[in-house]
């Protein structure tokens, strides 16, 4: 399967059950200014998903990886079998992994469930705000003087600046769920 087809298939595999207003994803989520994109995250908890079809290399995984760990509650990577030799001693013990079925309609396998990351950095965990969404937070703040004309890399300092790691993870998860819920993303 194309990652298109994974992504798909891999929301449908995760949202089986839950309630539809409960599980949103945001496709494509920008950290570090777009330098590392985010495949998929489940935004209600954080969860990043990695993945890497058959047809991917593993190069930029470790770099990805490290980013992630700042950043998201959780991280799986969800690989072809051509992968998994190669990729199990690149992860953190932290990190969860599934298996993409060989065709669609099949289940994913689960080699390791995703464990709760501790690893959260202010500087990097703000990044997946966009302008507006971190102008919003400094306007909350009662701090939007002088920041409106600023580089978004200034906001988004300013944010972390100001806030303690759970207030700033909260509102992340705040401005991500509002994203998906008025984005193209998949909602399901």
């Amino acid at each position: 399967m194309r990652e298109a087809e994974i992504k798909l298939a891999l929301t449908h595999h995760l949202s089986a059950g839950m309630p539809s207003d409960a599980f949103h994803f945001l496709e494509e989520v920008e950290l570090n200014g777009g330098e590392i994109r985010a495949d998929l995250v489940q935004v209600m908890d954080m969860h990043c998903y990695e993945i890497k079809s058959a047809a991917d290399s593993l190069k930029r995984l470790v770099g990805q990886g490290s980013r992630y760990a700042r950043a998201f509650d959780q991280v799986t990577l969800v690989t072809a079998e051509c992968h998994l030799k190669k990729a199990m001693p690149m992860l953190p013990p932290w990190w969860g992994v599934m298996v993409v079925p060989d065709e669609a309609g099949k289940a994913f396998k689960q080699v390791r469930k995703a464990k709760l990351n501790k690893r959260h950095e202010p500087d990097v965990l703000v990044t997946l705000l966009k302008r507006e969404e971190a102008l919003q937070i400094l306007e909350e703040l009662g701090i939007t003087r002088g920041f409106r004309s600023k580089s978004l890399y200034v906001i988004q300092a300013k944010v972390a600046e100001l806030l303690l790691l759970d207030e700033l993870k909260e509102k992340v998860r705040h401005c991500l769920i509002k994203r998906a819920k008025t984005s193209l993303s998949i909602v399901l």
